[in-house]
């Protein structure tokens, strides 16, 4: 078994991730991981396939043709790193909310790089009325780095955006 990583990304309507699946299953295909968002009548997926070694891209590509051709979608495969990265050390939930102007998610985004911080999920919205911009992230921390450690790093970047932020431990978070 191979494993290709699958974009779709188009309007969303009803039946996307039926059609994407049922076209995947006719090649033998196995959907392992995947991720699916819709964001202002957009919607977007990307999926981990395993394929059987007898099935290329090309198959895959030409499976998912007229799937994306009649869901309006772009569909893109690809070749997968094929690896799960073991957890380099702790996880945690960033929660950045304030006024709303350009420039916050570049500038956590920015700092959380800088400290070697791995994004592994990131969603933000507008709120409320008045309007209030959230950005929630969950992180994993490089080996050595605390939660603490990564306030510390990340304090002054809220403050100059003049955001609130809190972060804490992923196993500290309240579902």
């Amino acid at each position: 078994m191979a494993e290709l990583t699958v974009t779709a990304v188009g309007v969303d309507r009803p039946g996307i991730v039926a059609a994407l699946t049922e076209a995947l299953l006719t090649i033998g295909a196995n959907l392992e991981d995947c991720r699916a968002a819709l964001l202002r009548g957009s919607f977007a997926m990307v999926m981990a396939v395993q394929v059987p070694d007898t099935v290329d891209r090309d198959t895959v590509r030409a499976a998912l043709a007229p799937v994306g051709a009649e869901m309006g979608l772009e569909v893109w495969v690809g070749d997968s790193a094929g690896t799960v990265p073991a957890a380099a050390g702790e996880r945690c939930v960033i929660s950045v909310y304030g006024a709303d102007h350009p420039g916050i998610v570049h500038a956590v985004s920015r700092a959380l790089a800088d400290s070697r911080v791995n994004i592994l999920d990131l969603s933000s919205r507008i709120v409320g009325d008045p309007p209030v911009y959230v950005l929630g992230i969950e992180a994993e921390l490089p080996t050595g780095l605390t939660v603490a450690g990564l306030e510390a790093l990340v304090r002054p970047v809220a403050d100059a955006q003049h955001v609130e932020l809190h972060i804490e431990r992923e196993a500290d978070e309240v579902l």
